[in-house]
């Protein structure tokens, strides 16, 4: 007997804020919902029995969530408003694609597209984990070097009457205090740097509106917040299109489906085109904000009657593109970690240098 006949109305409990900004589903949870859901829904299984049989392995919060999904769903909720009830588990992202496909009739198709979107982070996770673990390694060899430094500048003996101790690193910092005091500024730069890169993907202040303009066409950071966001608008858009859907829907959710804020902030201005009976590619054009070669593959999809298609080639496109950008983005930041490492061991081998050029000076003949 399923969870949901057990008790239907049962509340998952409330997430610490620790789950909400780090406790959701995995890349690979995420892949495999998905695979699994697409390829048993286009075999003709009852999503109801998916769902039931999706929430038997796993940890306990997925099985939770997902059979919390199944029981929301037989009290009468779509399946993307089950999956906004689960607390944030799922992404956002996902919703918004799976309500988009629920207007389309092809939830299929959709949680295939977005099983190989998963699938290709996840990959790509793997990829950059593996670049950066040497110089990560490295990185932490080379911290605890300049702790040792500090820590053995403790053991000097002062100077003479008013002369400061020898400083081997420089810096003024010796023993267990100044390797504390030393890795307490580390820790605040990191948090700052932290904070920074979770504001920036969560959106804080809406500062997408500012930081997309500035970056979308900068090598390797500027395809990544570009390609996969069209590549989902386009798949969208075509599914949407494809199944008849009326234009100004068509449009906004597959305006949503991007995750790109900066992107969705052109939607007003969007629909306000179809308002006024302007075609699509000159509704898109309107807050200039998307890409010339998307405007021009849906202009002339209009015009050959196979705007559908059209879309769904560029999808393909984007993707293969997205993929690309993000192994790029991988090694750049591999390479970024060396520098750091290199850097921060010149710093020290010229500090100790200097240290000892100043011995040396300070001995010659006056």
């Amino acid at each position: 007997m399923s969870g949901a006949d057990k008790n239907p109305n049962r509340e998952l409990p409330t997430p610490t804020l620790f789950q909400r900004i780090f406790g959701g589903a995995s890349l690979g949870q995420l892949y495999h919902f998905c695979n699994r859901l697409s390829t048993g829904l286009r075999a003709g299984v009852d999503p109801l029995r998916l769902l039931d049989a999706e929430s038997k392995a796993g940890p306990s919060r997925y099985k939770d969530a997902v059979q919390d999904t199944a029981d929301k769903i037989r009290l009468g909720y779509s399946f993307s408003e089950a999956m906004q009830l689960q607390k944030g588990y799922f992404p956002p992202l996902l919703e918004k694609m799976i309500a988009a496909g629920e207007e389309s009739g092809q939830v299929d198709r959709v949680l295939g597209y977005m099983s190989d979107y998963y699938l290709d982070l996840k990959r790509t996770r793997q990829d950059f984990i593996s670049q950066i673990t040497s110089p990560v390694i490295q990185f932490l060899l080379a911290i605890g070097i300049i702790c040792g430094m500090i820590f053995i500048n403790g053991f000097f003996p002062p100077g003479n009457s008013g002369e400061k101790p020898f400083d081997i690193t420089g810096v003024g910092l010796r023993g267990g205090r100044g390797v504390l005091i030393f890795l307490g500024i580390l820790s605040v730069v990191f948090g700052v740097l932290g904070t920074i890169c979770l504001g920036v993907w969560k959106n804080w202040y809406n500062c997408h509106q500012t930081l997309v303009p500035l970056v979308r066409n900068v090598p390797v950071i500027g395809p990544v917040f570009t390609t996969t966001a069209m590549s989902r608008l386009s798949m969208t858009l075509s599914m949407m299109l494809g199944a008849g859907v009326e234009a100004k829907r068509s449009v906004r959710d597959a305006v949503l489906a991007t995750g790109n804020y900066y992107y969705i902030a052109g939607l007003p201005q969007i629909e306000s085109g179809i308002q006024k009976g302007q075609s699509l590619s000159e509704s898109f054009a309107l807050p200039n904000r998307l890409p010339d070669e998307f405007i021009q593959t849906l202009e002339v999809g209009e015009l050959s009657g196979a705007d559908s298609e059209s879309l769904e080639r560029l999808a393909i496109q984007y993707r293969e593109k997205a993929q690309v950008a993000l192994k790029q983005l991988a090694v750049a930041a591999g390479f970024l970690i060396w520098f750091l490492i290199a850097a921060m061991i010149v710093t020290v081998i010229f500090m100790v240098f200097m240290q000892y050029l100043n011995i040396i000076t300070g001995n010659l003949p006056k």
